[in-house]
């Protein structure tokens, strides 16, 4: 019985890193599917009935997406190493950025579009670029 009691706390730790790792990647493929939908309606016209009717739909898991990433993430980061962190957070505040220019093509920077979207993730990825460079210490 003990031996069973200390095998599940040594794997502790594995297991809440799995838990933010799965939160981490559920959130930011909800953030792509909320913006790629966006992206997809203007690419085909608004021709899908689906995309164009039920568009809050994508944008409130881009919302929930986001705030699961950004939770994930932080949890994840605490089980990196300090310089991988900082990667963390270049890679971070360069995602939206990187997304406007895969979408710029499609319709370009339209404040009223779904590149909107991808502006207002510029200030939460900010934010958290900026929590994982403090908390990789530079």
């Amino acid at each position: 019985m003990n031996a069973l009691c200390n095998n599940v706390f040594i794997n502790a730790r594995p297991i809440s890193l799995l838990f933010w790792q799965v939160s981490s990647i559920v959130g930011i493929c909800l953030i792509i599917i909320g913006v790629g939908a966006g992206y997809v309606d203007v690419a085909t016209h608004f021709e899908f009935e689906f995309l164009s009717n039920h568009f809050g739909i994508f944008l409130i898991g881009a919302l929930l997406g986001t705030l699961s990433a950004f939770i994930g993430v932080i949890g994840w980061a605490k089980h990196l190493k300090p310089g991988t962190r900082a990667r963390v957070a270049g890679l971070v505040f360069a995602a939206p950025w990187i997304g406007g220019l895969l979408g710029y093509p499609i319709e370009g920077f339209n404040i009223h579009g779904p590149s909107a979207l991808l502006l207002l993730m510029i200030v939460p990825a900010s934010i958290l670029a900026l929590v994982l460079v403090i908390m990789a210490g530079y």
